[in-house]
């Protein structure tokens, strides 16, 4: 059966069919290729974090935190499809409270739990959601319904890719040899889009409907 707010999210402009995790730290590129290596997300809070901002709405996002000493997410990133997150790994929304509402929860509860202090403490723009746990194996949710974020187009042709060396041999009959040569292929591993493209596009379910003509396993 379809999503009963499917349409209405098709519509609006804020809303996004995925949910993105983004690495952060000087070395965030190796660290999402770690993900992608491993196809698991790793965290010692006891959960993993996730947003819900779309990435055609997150451009601004991204300008306001480079002005901190330490960025709370860079541009490389994935997202997957948030129902099925929803669905089958339980992600939630956050809980935005205080002290006050803090009480109130069920310690099964408290992962979901992050404080609100509009003098101090208001993160309710991340549009936070969560899944339980120190890790999540995505191994099983299919290659086409996860999308790989970096910057520019260079790198993620770099990051969803995976190349091939092989050896071939130009004979040459009047000299009888056989000289090598090298044959270099990359081959598509993941979806993926880079933030410069995303400029162009008005929402986040034309990025999904671009993305669907990438096929796992052509040569880029």
């Amino acid at each position: 059966m379809q999503n009963p707010s499917h349409n209405l999210r098709e519509r609006k402009k804020d809303l996004s069919p995925y949910l993105f995790h983004f690495t952060k730290g000087s070395d965030c590129k190796e660290r999402l290729e770690s993900i992608l290596s491993e196809e698991c997300l790793k965290s010692k809070l006891g959960y993993i974090c996730f947003t819900e901002s779309p990435l055609t709405c997150s451009h601004e996002l991204f300008k306001y935190m480079e002005s901190w000493k330490e960025p709370m997410y860079s541009r490389y990133g994935i997202g997957f499809k948030r129902d099925i997150l929803i669905d089958q790994f339980r992600a939630r929304p956050v809980i935005y409270g205080d002290d006050k509402d803090f009480a109130m929860l069920g310690n099964g509860l408290n992962w979901r739990y992050e404080l609100l202090d509009i003098h101090k403490h208001d993160y309710t723009w991340l549009r936070e959601w969560r899944i339980e746990g120190n890790e999540f194996h995505f191994s099983s949710i299919s290659k086409e319904d996860i999308i790989v974020v970096a910057p520019t187009e260079d790198e993620i042709v770099d990051i969803v890719s995976s190349l091939e060396i092989d050896v071939d041999f130009n004979y040459e009959h009047e000299n009888r040899m056989a000289n090598p040569y090298l044959l270099c292929r990359k081959t598509r591993e993941w979806i993926g889009i880079s933030f410069n493209e995303t400029i162009k596009y008005d929402n986040d379910n034309i990025i999904e409907l671009i993305t669907i003509l990438q096929n796992i396993g052509e040569e880029l």
